[in-house]
C-alpha cells in the first residue's frame, strides 16, 4: 500500500502538468500593432538612416542608388505624435524639410508625405532600437524593393 501512494504522490504532478495548455502557442505569436504603439514607436526617437538592404537582408552600397535615396543618409527624421514629421540636416541640426505622416488603416505602414520622400512605407520592423521601411528605388538603374533600415540618432 505504501509504494501505490508514493507511485500516486509521484505520477499526481506529472498527469496535472501534462494537462496544461501551453499558451505560448495558442493564435498568433505576433502582436497585431495598433495606432497607439505605433506612434508611440515613431515618436520616440529621431530616426537616421543607417544601411540599405535587399529584402532578403544583403546590404547596398548607398552609391548603387539614386541621388534622392543617398541624400536620406544626411538626415535626421522626427516623427512627432501629432502627426507632422521634419527633417533635419545631420551636421548642422538644421531643419531642411518637414511634412506629415499617418499610419494606415492597418497600422502595418507609415504615410509620409515630405518632398523628395513621399508615400506608403510597409512597417518592415518597428522597435525602440530599429526602424525599417520597405521602399522601391532604382538601385543599379533598376527598380526594386529595398529595406531603409534607421537607428536613433544620438
Amino acid at each position: 500500500m505504501r509504494f501505490s501512494t508514493q507511485l500516486l504522490w509521484f505520477l499526481l504532478p506529472v498527469v496535472l502538468l501534462s494537462g496544461c495548455k501551453n499558451d505560448d502557442n495558442m493564435g498568433s505569436t505576433t502582436p497585431t500593432p495598433t495606432a497607439q504603439t505605433q506612434t508611440q514607436l515613431l515618436a520616440a526617437n529621431a530616426w537616421q538612416l543607417d544601411k540599405l538592404t535587399d529584402t532578403s537582408g544583403k546590404t547596398i552600397n548607398a552609391t548603387q542608388t539614386n541621388l534622392t535615396t543617398q541624400v536620406l543618409f544626411g538626415l535626421i527624421f522626427q516623427f512627432r505624435d501629432n502627426n507632422t514629421v521634419r527633417a533635419l540636416d545631420r551636421t548642422t541640426k538644421q531643419i531642411v524639410n518637414g511634412g506629415e505622416w499617418t499610419l494606415t488603416a492597418d497600422n502595418k505602414a507609415v504615410n509620409v508625405n515630405v518632398t523628395g520622400f513621399k508615400g506608403d512605407f510597409p512597417l518592415v520592423e518597428l522597435t525602440a532600437k530599429k526602424m525599417t521601411l520597405r521602399q522601391n528605388v532604382p538601385v543599379n538603374g533598376v527598380n526594386q524593393d529595398v529595406n531603409l533600415e534607421f537607428v536613433p540618432s544620438l
